[in-house]
């Protein structure tokens, strides 16, 4: 489907290694997971992340949030994640915005459903 991830802001140069390592990840919970979007984003106070990924024809996302910390540990809980149920948390919700609007990656998960959806993806 995709060569590799797209990682945003916080995770703008990173890799899968990094995201395995404040994840506290082993390579086995990877196993089969094609990463579509990764975002990590921070303030002096706490940090955010949102992962969408690929694992047997199914999306799956994972929000994880951390305070005062470096890491996400014990929060790689993924979530199936339909495209409708994205969409519409796109366009009625705040997926992706910060609270004040701004895009934090709202704007490339829109192209990135489009481009699922092109593929046939559902």
């Amino acid at each position: 489907m995709h060569e590799s991830g797209l990682f945003l802001n916080d995770w703008k140069e990173a890799e899968i290694e990094l995201l395995k390592d404040q994840f506290d990840l082993v390579d086995a919970a990877l196993s089969e997971v094609e990463i579509l979007l990764a975002s990590y984003s921070r303030d002096a106070f706490c940090g955010e992340a949102f992962v969408l990924f690929c694992r047997g024809g199914k999306l799956y996302e994972i929000n994880a949030s951390h305070d005062s910390t470096d890491g996400f540990e014990g929060q790689w809980e993924p979530e199936e994640a339909p495209l409708a149920a994205l969409r519409y948390r796109l366009e009625r919700g705040r997926l992706g915005q910060r609270p004040d609007g701004r895009n934090i990656f709202a704007d490339e998960l829109i192209f990135l459903l489009l481009e699922l959806e092109a593929e046939g993806f559902n």
